[in-house]
């Protein structure tokens, strides 16, 4: 997150020590199924705010498993759900909450692009959501997608990709951090490619990188060019968008789905009739997953997380 005005860091409760928002913002993602059972790999996602309104954004082929081009169906069952790791407030602990992605009859409720629609593979979720800790989500980093872009972006400027690639397991690594891949821009952003907001980036992104915000980012060594012109100095970042994956499986090109879009399916607030999501089923084991795994004096002495339905 970004004051435009000064190209530095917002003081917003967030930012704590050598961890920025970048850092803290990417969010693993497991689908479940009805059984509340992992049905692919997983994906990413971020947290938007507006306001004081929260919203998990992620592609939309993540939450229906149906390509958003074609609208062909990825392999695998459908997701009732994603499992959501979101930090706690203690130190090195994360808890995974389980989030539905439809109501009692199978309407999704998610939003989707109010001119596009489906055709656009971004989803905004409004959080918190079916009983999500409310202090979980207030530590959790956020962007913004209202104002103007922080810099000026143009052909082979440098952006980075922030997630969960394929054959990268949080769950060995110490903390639940997203991993940077850096890319470059590969087609005007101030185009739209296929007629649709999107851009290209030249960037070596995988599997489960679906969902990943798109940031600019500038250390305190680095001078770009704002919005507006004028020269700064970093430290800052700014949200560019939402990856949704390659253009052809053997190709480094990938889609950006403008940051625009996602203000877009904000302000619309717009639920789809379709597709139909099966609901998670009664006996789904919906209680918060915790990482690092509980010591058995914890369970025994400490203090418990909650339920995350």
């Amino acid at each position: 997150m970004t004051d435009a005005s000064r190209g530095a860091p917002v003081q917003d409760g967030q930012s704590r020590g050598v961890l920025k928002v970048p850092e803290m913002a990417s969010l693993y993602l497991e689908p479940l199924g009805p059984m509340g059972l992992p049905v692919s790999g997983g994906a990413t996602g971020f947290v938007v705010r507006d306001g004081q309104a929260l919203f998990l954004v992620t592609n939309r082929h993540v939450v229906t498993a149906r390509n958003s081009k074609t609208g062909d169906r990825l392999g695998g069952l459908s997701p009732s759900a994603v499992r959501v790791y979101l930090r706690s407030q203690l130190v090195g602990r994360w808890v995974g909450v389980v989030v539905e992605l439809g109501d009692e009859d199978g309407r999704p409720l998610w939003w989707e692009h109010p001119e596009h629609g489906w055709q656009v593979d971004v989803v905004a979720i409004p959080f918190p959501a079916q009983g999500v800790p409310q202090e979980l989500v207030d530590w959790s980093a956020a962007y913004t997608v209202g104002g103007p872009a922080l810099p000026r972006l143009g052909i082979a400027s440098q952006v980075h990709v922030i997630g969960y690639p394929v054959g990268f397991d949080p769950n060995r690594t110490s903390a639940w951090l997203g991993v940077w891949t850096r890319g470059t821009l590969a087609w005007p952003p101030s185009l739209d490619w296929e007629g649709l907001p999107t851009m290209l980036i030249d960037c070596r992104a995988r599997q489960g990188q679906s969902g990943s915000p798109v940031v600019f980012y500038a250390d305190e060594l680095t001078r770009f060019l704002a919005s507006d012109g004028s020269e700064l100095v970093g430290p800052a970042w700014d949200l560019v968008g939402v990856y949704s994956g390659r253009t052809q499986l053997d190709s480094d090109v990938g889609m950006v789905w403008k940051r625009s879009a996602v203000a877009d399916i904000i302000a619309a607030s717009q639920r789809p009739d379709g597709p139909y999501v099966n609901p998670l089923d009664a006996a789904a084991d919906r209680t918060a997953a915790l990482f690092p795994a509980e010591s058995e004096a914890e369970q025994h002495g400490g203090a418990a997380l909650g339920s995350g339905s």
